[in-house]
């Protein structure tokens, strides 16, 4: 007999009254092998099984050994607790729309925006436009900007980018943006830059095209269109894009010198990446907090100071820089200049960034009315997902008998660690309490001042 025969066990499952008979599983598959397996015997979801057997102390977990299998033998029996997913077909077929013909999106009056043609290595500058595209009060003041082609580079810019929108929302098919392209390198020569030998232009920051854009637009767009008002920024640009930062450095060789703060106004914030940077959230906080060198009035030298930045004011559309590019230094090179490299780290980002641990104490206040709403909200509707699962647990086991009913109570109890808080107590009684502390935890970090009292 092969190895393979020798892991191979026949189970039985036991569901409620259902009895799934000569099921064949292998000792050395994974927890969620078997898992997959029963979910498509039963359709109960995973998240759901609670499986029990005589080969294994109490309920067998995600994180549970592969051992756990070895006491398996041909014949055993499992016991599977939880409800199935209950499937309803659709009343109409779901028809994508990646599967129908460009007749039919024709049809359905289904319209893509329009693309812009790539003029050589100017792919910096048509990412920036249509990323800039969806901004609607963006879009209207420039539109309601009236001036015309002068002597003025930078009112030029400003009419170039208006008329490129108006032909992008005029049009079907991707536009070569010749014009914008032209005013654009006229402005800005460093965009105009070509590679030796006649090869082209060369290829620019996207970063630093998008800043160049909004600085020359911040001067141009000054009248509140879209807006009911600009107030406290000075044009619009600041209005849908500014930022207003708190910075303060703390001497750290000198108890002595005085903190220095000041305000500043940008229009972004910086991703910074290392080797361990993970997530957009961890690389915003990399680059708001750091130790510089800077010059100490106190100790009549450079010392080290600690520095530290955040938002007093958080904008309608927030700009993120991924800083993917640093120089790195080459001593054993001949000119000893170094080198420009690229981080190429994945970086995860959420589809909400949770600005709040960014904000000052002040920002953070205003910010909290809104947070607590929203979390007593979100525990309404935990407690709504908790309140369905334990009915729907209480549905199951009044379908199992009295012998099954026990068996579930003392794996709880062997899977829990846990002992009954009392006479007649359920086994899990402590845990439920434990699920309330983490809300009330989960209140508390939010930012609640009220703690909720709980009583059991």
């Amino acid at each position: 007999m092969n190895s393979s025969n020798a892991d191979s066990v026949t189970v039985s499952i036991k569901w409620g009254k259902k009895i799934y008979e000569n099921i064949s599983i292998d000792k050395n598959v994974a927890i969620s092998e078997l898992q997959s397996k029963i979910y498509e015997l039963t359709s109960v979801p995973i998240a759901r099984q609670k499986l029990m057997s005589k080969a294994w102390k109490g309920i067998l977990k995600e994180d549970s050994q592969r051992n756990q299998f070895s006491g398996l033998q041909n014949g055993s029996t499992l016991m599977l607790m939880g409800s199935a997913e209950v499937v309803t077909k659709p009343k109409e077929e779901t028809i994508f729309l990646e599967d129908l013909t460009s007749k039919n999106i024709a049809e359905l009056g289904v319209v893509y925006p329009a693309g812009l043609k790539n003029l050589g290595n100017t792919c910096f500058m048509n990412a920036t436009m249509q990323c800039l595209r969806p901004v609607k009060e963006f879009r209207e003041a420039l539109e309601q900007h009236s001036s015309s082609m002068s002597q003025d580079l930078e009112q030029n810019v400003t009419i170039a980018t208006q008329r490129l929108y108006k032909e992008l929302e005029s049009s079907l098919e991707s536009l070569t943006p010749s014009i914008f392209v032209s005013v654009l390198r006229q402005a800005y020569p460093q965009f105009a830059q070509q590679m030796p030998r006649g090869q082209g232009y060369m290829q620019q920051d996207s970063e630093e095209f998008l800043s160049t854009l909004l600085s020359t637009l911040s001067r141009t767009l000054v009248r509140p269109v879209g807006l009911s008002s600009i107030a406290p920024a000075k044009n619009v640009i600041q209005a849908l894009f500014g930022l207003e930062l708190n910075e303060t450095l703390t001497c750290l060789e000198s108890d002595m010198e005085p903190k220095i703060e000041k305000k500043e106004d940008a229009l972004k914030l910086v991703c910074n990446i290392t080797i361990k940077t993970n997530l957009v959230a961890e690389g915003i906080r990399i680059g708001l907090a750091g130790v510089i060198e800077k010059h100490s009035d106190v100790l009549g030298r450079n010392a080290q100071w600690k520095k530290e930045i955040r938002v007093n004011r958080l904008p309608k559309y927030l700009c993120v820089q991924f800083m993917r590019f640093f120089w790195k230094l080459t001593p054993d090179s001949q000119d000893h200049t170094g080198v420009k490299c690229k981080m190429l780290r994945p970086i995860t980002f959420p589809q909400v960034l949770d600005a709040y641990e960014f904000c000052s104490d002040e920002l953070q206040a205003t910010l909290r009315v809104a947070r607590e709403k929203n979390a007593e909200k979100i525990l309404n509707e935990f407690r709504e997902s908790d309140e369905k699962g334990a009915e729907e647990e209480k549905n199951a086991v009044e379908d199992m008998d009295m012998e099954d009913v026990a068996a579930l109570e003392a794996a709880k109890s062997m899977s829990l660690g846990l002992k009954p808080s009392g006479i007649g107590l359920p086994v899990d009684f402590q845990v439920r309490a434990n699920s309330q502390i983490t809300q009330l935890i989960f209140n508390h970090a939010l930012g609640r001042e009220t703690m909720n009292c709980l009583l059991f």
